[in-house]
C-alpha cells in the first residue's frame, strides 16, 4: 500500500494540479492508496503568492487569509475526509480559476455545495480544535523536512519505513515514483516494458537515502 503527503497551499493553483495528479493515480493505481492533503502555511510560500516587494501590511494579509482557508479546509475534514478534499478543490477552483476572492461568504458557499453542516462548520472554522490540527500538520511538515507547497512524500507501506520527496508533482513523476517502488499503474500493465529508470525518479531515491524521512 502506498501512502502520500501531499502538503499545500489551500489557494494555489499548482497545488490544486497537484492534487487532482494524485486523485488520478489513486485512480488508476493496481494497489491501494492512502493520500492526505496536508495545508503548509511559511514565509516562503506567503512571499511566493505575493508580487515582488510587499509591504508588511500585504504580507500581514496574505497570511491572515490563508490561515483562515486553512482552517475552513480542517473545519470541513471534521465532517469526512472525502467532504474536506471536496470542499478544498471547490475553493481553489473558486479562487484560482474563477478568480473569486476567498471571504468567509465564499467559505460558506462551498460549504453548503459539498452538503456540509453549516452550524457545524461556522462553529469549527475558530475552533481550538481546528488550530490545533493546523499546528500538527505544521509539525508533521518540519519532521518531513518540507518547505515548499506542493511538494509529495511517498510512502510504501509493503518495502520500507521510508519515505521518497517529490517536489514537482505530475502525473509522469508519479508513475516513476511508483515504477521505481516496484508498483504498477493500469497503464504500466498495458504498455510495453520500459527498462530505463527515468532519471527524476534516481535522484529522488538518492536524495531521501540520504535525507531518511520518517512519519513520527
Amino acid at each position: 500500500m502506498l501512502e502520500v503527503y501531499l502538503f499545500v497551499n489551500p489557494l494555489g493553483a499548482r497545488c490544486m494540479r497537484s492534487e487532482q495528479n494524485i486523485m488520478r493515480l489513486a485512480d488508476h493505481l493496481n494497489s491501494k492508496v492512502s493520500f492526505q492533503f496536508v495545508p503548509l502555511l511559511n514565509q516562503q510560500i506567503i512571499a511566493q503568492s505575493l508580487a515582488p516587494r510587499p509591504t508588511l501590511a500585504e504580507r500581514n494579509a496574505r497570511f491572515n487569509v490563508t490561515y483562515q482557508a486553512i482552517l475552513a479546509y480542517k473545519a470541513a475534514l471534521f465532517q469526512g475526509k472525502r467532504k474536506g478534499r471536496k470542499f478544498l478543490l471547490n475553493m481553489q477552483d473558486a479562487v484560482v480559476s474563477q478568480h473569486q476572492s476567498f471571504s468567509e461568504k465564499l467559505t460558506l458557499e462551498m460549504a453548503q455545495k459539498c452538503r456540509l453542516d453549516l452550524d457545524m462548520f461556522t462553529e469549527d472554522c475558530q475552533s481550538d480544535l481546528a488550530k490545533q490540527a493546523f499546528q500538527t500538520d505544521q509539525k508533521l511538515a518540519a519532521e518531513m523536512k518540507i518547505e515548499q507547497s506542493s511538494s509529495a512524500v511517498i510512502f510504501n507501506c509493503d518495502v520500507s519505513d521510508c519515505g521518497l520527496l517529490l517536489n514537482d508533482v505530475t502525473y509522469e513523476s508519479l508513475c516513476d515514483v511508483c515504477e521505481s517502488q516496484g508498483v504498477a499503474t493500469k497503464e504500466m500493465l498495458m504498455a510495453e516494458p520500459n527498462y530505463q529508470t527515468n532519471e527524476q525518479a534516481t535522484s529522488l531515491m538518492l536524495a531521501n537515502n540520504q535525507s531518511n524521512l520518517h512519519v513520527l
